[in-house]
């Protein structure tokens, strides 16, 4: 009777846990998903005040650096970095149909610039480029020879690629960094914020670890 009882409480004892790992397993997900969300939120909203700001500026400049920095929060979907990017486009178009030439180029250029700062797995709004470096060699070469300008139009057209290894490590150090700083909130630290020394440091360590992981990628792509 003694043993079956000790096997019944090592039996609901094994469920407990499995439960209690569910649960943590499910809280993880849950912070997870708040951190996207919130990522998320910011760039959306960020997004909508540049490009806000890009509309209410007096001067052609402005409006250019607030377009720039509307697009600089590119998140697949995001309707604001769209507008600022056909924003840009249509007034560089306007500004040398005007016959500005140095204000159409300046705009040409930074919206070359934020196309190209954007690549990484994928090139958002590559489709414009092809245009965008045609009016660049127009507006810059147009006392030039017809050599030199096919030879800029060559070098525009191949800009130098990110680096698909560093891109990966950016990557997996954002990932290292938002679930390891998940754990370290659910796991790390008891309701009181009292340390659990055996997990938080280390996950303290693979939320460091994925931030210089995600800088140097980054910053080398």
């Amino acid at each position: 009777m003694g043993q079956s009882a000790r096997l019944q409480r090592a039996e609901r004892g094994s469920r407990a846990r499995v439960r209690s790992g569910a649960r943590e397993t499910r809280l993880v997900l849950a912070a997870v998903l708040l951190v996207l969300a919130a990522l998320t939120a910011r760039m959306l909203l960020s997004a909508r005040e540049e490009l806000a700001l890009a509309r209410g500026a007096s001067d052609l400049t402005g409006r250019v650096v607030h377009l720039r920095r509307a697009m600089a929060h590119y998140l697949p979907g995001n309707p604001y970095v769209r507008r600022a990017h056909n924003e840009l486009l249509q007034l560089a178009r306007r500004t040398e149909v005007a016959g500005q030439r140095a204000p159409a180029l300046e705009a040409y250029r930074e919206l070359r610039s934020a196309i190209l700062a954007l690549r990484g797995i994928t090139s958002p709004y590559a489709e414009t480029l092809p245009e965008v470096n045609r009016a660049i060699v127009r507006l810059q070469d147009s006392g030039a020879s017809v050599a030199l300008r096919q030879a800029d139009l060559a070098r525009l057209q191949h800009p130098p690629r990110p680096e698909p290894l560093w891109t990966a490590v950016g990557l997996l150090g954002f990932v290292l960094w938002v679930a390891g700083g998940a754990l370290l909130a659910l796991q790390g630290l008891r309701p009181d914020l009292t340390l659990v020394p055996r997990r938080f440091w280390p996950l303290l360590a693979l939320v460091l670890v994925g931030l210089v992981l995600f800088g140097v990628g980054m910053g080398r792509a």
